[in-house]
């Protein structure tokens, strides 16, 4: 795997938080994003994805934005003939913006801190199967929530999740998974892969008891 730059092109957006392994369809129609996707495609191809701070707009010329994000690379790109572009980007580092340098260009970069996110095989043993009873737990819990609010998906689910090691279930549930990009956030900014797993279990119980409970939180205790 090629070796990530330190300094790259960051993309806010209000309501999208990347995961490390997780594919993102992006569409690039602005201006200064298509002049982006231009220089990274010339370059490492690595875009970061941060999320901007809830109550401001992504129309400021640098709207604040949470500090942690997770950087990914471009695959599958097509340029469209009135200049917009579509890729995927396949996230694969979480990092920390240390500054954001002033440029000429009119989309913003960053100097990024890159965030240890060992591999689940790499980890010591007994770590490893306190994760996995964690992630059985979350499995189990996700099921129950697919047969009540999308049974149709249910058998797909569960072969997507049986193929994941606990990290890598954590980060696809976590992106996956319609909640708040707040809560995504906060999922991103988790360090602890078992500490992701039991939030994780904590979402996806308030979900079901949603279901269950349509009246509102007045009825959910």
């Amino acid at each position: 795997m090629p070796q990530f730059p330190s300094s790259f092109p960051i993309f806010p957006l209000p309501n999208v938080v990347l995961f490390p392994g997780m594919d993102l369809p992006l569409h690039i129609f602005e201006p200064r994003y298509r002049l982006m996707t231009a220089h990274a495609l010339e370059s490492d191809q690595v875009i970061g994805m941060v999320l901007i701070r809830p109550g401001e707009t992504p129309m400021q010329p640098r709207a604040p934005i949470f500090e942690i994000g997770c950087a990914g690379r471009m695959t599958r790109v097509q340029q469209l003939p009135d200049g917009r572009y579509g890729f995927v980007l396949v996230g694969e580092r979480r990092f920390r913006v240390e500054r954001e340098p002033e440029t000429e260009q009119p989309y913003r970069t960053a100097e990024a801190e890159f965030l240890s996110d060992p591999d689940f095989a790499s980890l010591p043993s007994g770590q490893r199967d306190g994760l996995q009873r964690a992630a059985e737990h979350l499995s189990l819990s996700v099921i129950e929530f697919a047969r009540q609010a999308a049974p149709r998906s249910l058998e797909t689910l569960r072969a997507r999740m049986r193929d994941l090691d606990p990290v890598a279930l954590s980060h696809f549930l976590a992106f996956a998974l319609d909640c708040a990009p707040v809560e995504k956030q906060t999922l991103l900014e988790t360090d602890d892969p078992g500490l992701r797993l039991e939030t994780l279990v904590r979402i996806v119980e308030i979900r079901r008891a949603e279901i269950a409970h349509p009246g509102g939180s007045d009825s959910v205790n």
